[in-house]
C-alpha cells in the first residue's frame, strides 16, 4: 500500500510557490524553500536571479503575488509585530541615522521593540561586532566596514530567531569577516536560522549548512553543503551559470574600512 509522506510544517521558514514581479515579467517564478532551526541557507546566483527580492519578501517589505510563507509554523503576516520581532534584516541600505551615535541608533531600535534591559543588550551587541570602543561616535564618522558591523548589531539587537543577510560581508576587512563568520556560527548553533546571499563563494562554507542556486527567479538546485565538498561548489556554480555570470572567488568584500582607523 502506498503511503503519502507527511512533511512537517513546523520548520523555521517554509516558502511555497512564491511569485513576485514589479509590473513586468516576474522576478520570482515559483520559489520553494525550507529552512530548519539551526540551519544556514545561502542563496547563490548571478545578478538579477531574484536573491534580494526573495529576502525582501521574507522580511515583509514586499508581498508576493502568489505563494505562501510560513514562519515557525504560522502563516507570515508582515503587519504582525510578533512576526516582525522574530526577524533581523541586513540589506544593502544600513537603515541607520548618520547624525546619531551607534548607541543612540540602537536605543531607538530597542525602544521600538520594547526591549527589556535595553542598555545592557546594546553593550552586548556592540561588543559582539567589535564597536564597543566607538559606541558614542556618530555614524557619519564610521567607515564602510564599521557601518556594516553596526547594521548587523541593529539586526541582532532584539534577539531575532531568523537572520536575513544580503551580502553581509561587504566592506569588511579580513579580520572583520572572520569575526562576523564566528558570530553567525554561534547564532546558528544556538538554534537561530540564517538566510543569506553572497557573490563570494569563499564566504559560504564557514556559515552555511545548505545552499540554493537561483536562476531567473527559480531554484534550479539545492541541498546540503555536504553535497559539494572541496571545489565541487564552485564547479557546480560554473556549471549552472557559465562564464560571464561567475561570482568573485575570494576578493568580494575583502577591502574597505572594517578595522580601527
Amino acid at each position: 500500500m502506498n503511503r503519502r509522506r507527511v512533511v512537517p510544517v513546523d520548520a523555521m521558514l517554509v516558502l511555497e510557490g512564491l511569485i513576485k514581479g514589479y509590473g513586468g515579467p516576474p522576478v520570482l517564478r515559483g520559489v520553494d524553500l525550507r529552512l530548519e532551526e539551526g540551519e544556514g541557507l545561502v542563496l547563490l546566483g548571478p545578478n538579477g536571479a531574484g536573491k534580494s527580492t526573495l529576502l525582501r519578501l521574507v522580511a515583509g517589505l514586499h508581498k508576493p503575488e502568489r505563494g505562501t510563507m510560513r514562519l515557525l509554523g504560522e502563516p507570515f503576516r508582515s503587519d504582525d509585530p510578533e512576526h516582525r520581532r522574530r526577524l533581523g534584516f541586513v540589506s544593502h541600505e544600513s537603515l541607520l541615522y548618520a547624525g546619531l551615535s551607534a548607541r543612540e541608533n540602537l536605543r531607538f531600535v530597542g525602544d521600538l521593540f520594547g526591549l527589556r534591559q535595553r542598555d545592557e543588550r546594546i553593550d552586548t551587541v556592540l561588543a559582539e561586532v567589535g564597536l564597543d570602543w566607538v559606541g558614542e561616535r556618530p555614524v557619519r564618522a564610521y567607515s564602510r566596514g564599521m557601518t556594516q558591523r553596526l547594521t548587523l548589531a541593529r539586526a541582532l539587537l532584539h534577539h531575532p530567531r531568523l537572520l536575513l543577510l544580503d551580502e553581509p560581508m561587504t566592506g569588511l576587512d579580513p579580520a572583520g569577516i572572520r569575526s562576523l563568520e564566528a558570530l553567525l556560527v554561534r547564532f546558528r548553533q544556538s538554534g537561530g536560522g540564517i538566510l543569506m546571499t553572497t557573490h563570494d563563494l569563499a564566504h559560504v562554507r564557514p556559515v552555511a549548512t545548505s545552499v540554493a542556486f537561483l536562476s531567473r527567479g527559480r531554484v534550479v538546485d539545492s541541498g546540503s553543503l555536504e553535497r559539494y565538498p572541496g571545489e565541487a561548489l564552485e564547479a557546480r556554480y560554473h556549471e549552472l551559470f557559465p562564464a560571464g555570470t561567475a561570482p568573485a572567488a575570494g576578493n568580494s568584500g575583502r577591502t574597505g574600512g572594517g578595522g580601527r582607523p
